[in-house]
C-alpha cells in the first residue's frame, strides 16, 4: 500500500526533516536540540539583529523603514508560527500521518480516485511553492554574490566590520543567507502543509459522501429469487457502522488539526493582515514605475496568494461537511427499515454542526475572512490618499 502523506508532502516533509521539526525515526532528542538551535541561533537571533540594525540607523529612508518594518513582521510571525513544531514535534507528526494509516486507505475504484487527485493537488501545491521560494532566494541572493562592493542579503546590527577581512566578511555573508534560507524555507513549505491536512480531510468527506450515498451498492443481494434485489439488512449495518467510525475519525481528526495548527495560522495570518497594510502604506509613498513599486506589488500579491490558499481550503472543508445531508438524501433511503433510516437521520443530524477550522479560536479560516481583509487593506489604502 502506497504512502498516501508522503506522496503528498515528500518535499515539505524533507524540508522540516533537515531543520529538525518533523521526526521521521529515532534519535528524537537529537533532532530537536538541533531544531532548537537551528531556531534560535538563525530565526530568533537573526530577527533580533535586524532589529538593532533597524533602530540604530541614522540615515534611512522611508521607504527603507517600511520595508525592514515588513520583513521584521514577517520574520517574527515565524517565531510562533514555527515553535509549535518544535515543542509538539510527537503530537504534530501524529497529526499529519492520521490519514495514512491502514483504515482510511481507498477500498475501490471511486475512493482511489478521490484519493489519487487529493494526492496530485497536494503535491502540485508542495511543488510550486518550493520552487517558488527557491528562485526567490536566488534573485534575492544573486546581486549580493555578483557586486562590486561586500554587501550582505539583508541588513544585520553586527559587533565587527564585516569587511575586515575576506574570511569574516564571507562567514558573515554565509550566515546572513542562511538567515534569508531558513526564514524563507520554513515560511512557505508549513502553508502547503497546513492547506493539504485540511484538503485531505475534506477528500474523506467526499469518500464518506459516496458510501452514504451509494450505500445500495454494497448491501443489496443480486442473488435473490426471480433476479429481484433486495436489501441484506446484516451488510448494511455493518457498512453503516463503518461509515459512522470513518465520520469519527473525521471529526476527531479536525479537532486534533485545529489544536496543532490554530495558532500557527493565527499568527501567519496576522502578520499576513500588517504585511498588506504595510505593502499598502510603501504603495502610497512611491511615485510613478520604480523597483519599490514592483516590490510592494509581487510582496502584496504573495501575500493574498497565502491567505487565499488557507481560506481556499477552509471554505472546501467547510462546504463539504454541508453538503453531507445531501448526499444521504440523494441515495434510496426509502427503500431502507426504520433501523437505517434512523441511523441515517443521525448521521445527518450530526453534519449540521459547521465543520470549520478557526484560528487561534478567533476567526473562521474561510473566504469570507479573506474578502475581509482585502476590504480592510483597501480602506486603509483609500484613507491614506484621502489624508495626503
Amino acid at each position: 500500500m502506497k504512502d498516501i502523506i508522503k506522496e503528498s508532502f515528500k518535499i515539505d516533509l524533507n524540508v522540516l526533516s533537515i531543520f529538525g521539526l518533523y521526526i521521521s525515526g529515532n534519535n528524537s532528542t537529537l533532532l530537536k536540540v538541533r531544531a532548537y538551535a537551528l531556531y534560535f541561533f538563525l530565526l530568533v537571533l537573526g530577527t533580533v539583529l535586524i532589529l538593532i540594525s533597524l533602530i540604530l540607523e541614522n540615515d534611512i529612508s522611508g521607504m527603507q523603514m517600511n520595508l525592514m518594518v515588513t520583513y521584521v513582521v514577517e520574520t517574527m510571525s515565524m517565531w510562533l508560527k514555527v515553535l509549535p513544531f518544535i515543542r509538539n514535534a510527537e503530537r504534530i507528526k501524529d497529526c499529519i500521518n492520521f490519514f495514512g494509516r491502514r483504515d482510511f486507505a481507498p477500498k475501490d475504484q471511486e475512493e482511489k480516485k478521490i484519493i489519487d487527485e487529493c494526492i496530485r493537488i497536494c503535491h502540485r501545491n508542495c511543488t510550486a511553492y518550493f520552487y517558488g521560494i527557491i528562485i526567490t532566494e536566488v534573485f534575492w541572493s544573486a546581486p549580493v554574490l555578483f557586486a562590486k562592493e561586500k554587501t550582505l542579503p539583508i541588513k544585520l546590527w553586527l559587533p565587527y566590520d564585516p569587511k575586515s577581512s575576506n574570511l569574516v566578511y564571507y562567514i558573515t555573508l554565509l550566515y546572513a543567507m542562511a538567515v534569508v534560507v531558513y526564514d524563507g524555507l520554513l515560511g512557505t513549505v508549513t502553508d502547503p502543509l497546513i492547506g493539504g491536512l485540511a484538503y485531505h480531510a475534506t477528500a474523506q468527506l467526499k469518500i464518506l459522501k459516496y458510501n452514504l450515498q451509494y450505500l445500495d451498492k454494497h448491501v443489496e443481494d443480486h442473488t435473490s429469487i426471480n433476479k429481484l434485489t433486495v436489501i441484506d439488512y446484516n451488510t448494511a449495518y455493518k457498512h453503516l457502522r463503518r461509515c459512522i467510525i470513518h465520520h469519527n475519525n473525521i471529526l476527531s481528526f479536525v479537532a486534533e488539526y485545529e489544536e496543532c495548527f490554530s495558532g500557527c495560522v493565527f499568527w501567519q495570518l496576522s502578520a499576513s493582515l500588517l504585511t498588506l497594510c504595510f505593502c499598502c502604506i510603501g504603495l502610497t509613498l512611491v511615485t510613478g514605475v520604480s523597483t519599490d513599486a514592483v516590490i510592494y506589488l509581487a510582496s502584496a500579491f504573495i501575500i493574498c496568494v497565502q491567505l487565499l490558499f488557507y481560506c481556499h481550503y477552509g471554505t472546501l472543508l467547510y462546504e463539504e461537511n454541508n453538503t453531507l445531508i445531501n448526499a444521504v438524501y440523494m441515495g434510496p433511503w426509502y427503500r431502507y427499515d426504520v433501523k437505517i433510516r434512523k441511523i441515517l437521520l443521525t448521521i445527518m443530524e450530526r453534519s449540521k454542526r459547521p465543520m470549520t477550522f478557526t484560528a487561534g479560536a478567533v476567526v473562521d479560516v474561510t473566504l469570507e475572512t479573506f474578502v475581509s481583509v482585502l476590504k480592510t487593506s483597501y480602506s486603509l489604502v483609500a484613507v491614506l490618499n484621502n489624508y495626503e
